[in-house]
């Protein structure tokens, strides 16, 4: 009976851990499928763009978050001009964020769509940015490494988790570096330069 004892709770034990993780799993993969659909949105915007502002010049201001949270566009996407922005922006204090974005049309930024939830649990960074620690990565900043032309060249990086994930959990994270094909012809910076309020 003791033996039968020990075997039924390390079987359960097991089973437990397993369908955390499993769990875990599910979470995460349903997190990473939504950013996922984001970062298509977002290169195809920045491939067809013809201005990528610099992440850095995007503040509270411009986009209710700090530097490196939110990056504009200008683009032609669907042959239509358009600005875009996307950010990514924490409500509470729980460490989960969302990537949103919105778009107006140059000539007018009373044209502005509300802010438009794609994909939930972002996770932050950990430290301050260090553009040579990919742990410190922030969502968006301008990747001038092996730059071989005037092409803008913009670095993504989205951390996604689950809230219901157990606390030694890593998120996953996916990371891609898209260029402005357009960018090399000139467009004025002061394109989509006005904002609507954050």
């Amino acid at each position: 009976m003791t033996i039968f004892s020990l075997l039924t709770a390390i079987i359960v034990s097991l089973m437990i851990t397993m369908m955390g993780q499993a769990s875990d799993n599910l979470g995460r993969q349903r997190a990473v499928e939504q950013a996922r659909i984001g970062l298509s949105q977002i290169d195809r915007q920045m491939r067809s763009g013809n201005l990528i502002l610099n992440p850095s010049l995007d503040g509270v201001e411009q986009s209710g978050v700090p530097q490196y949270y939110s990056v504009r566009i200008f683009t032609q996407e669907g042959g239509i001009d358009k600005c875009v922005q996307w950010r990514v922006i924490y409500y509470d204090t729980s460490g989960f964020g969302q990537l949103e974005f919105r778009q107006w049309d140059p000539a007018s930024t009373a044209s502005a769509t509300n802010w438009s939830r794609v994909a939930s649990n972002v996770t932050k960074p950990v430290g301050a940015f260090s553009t040579a620690d990919p742990e410190t990565w922030p969502p968006f900043w301008v990747d001038a490494s092996g730059a071989a032309s005037d092409a803008q060249s913009i670095r993504i990086t989205l951390r996604m988790g689950d809230p219901g994930a157990e606390s030694n959990a890593k998120p996953q994270v996916l990371t891609t570096t898209v260029t402005g094909r357009n960018t090399v012809f000139g467009y004025s910076p002061l394109t989509c330069s006005t904002v609507p309020a954050p």
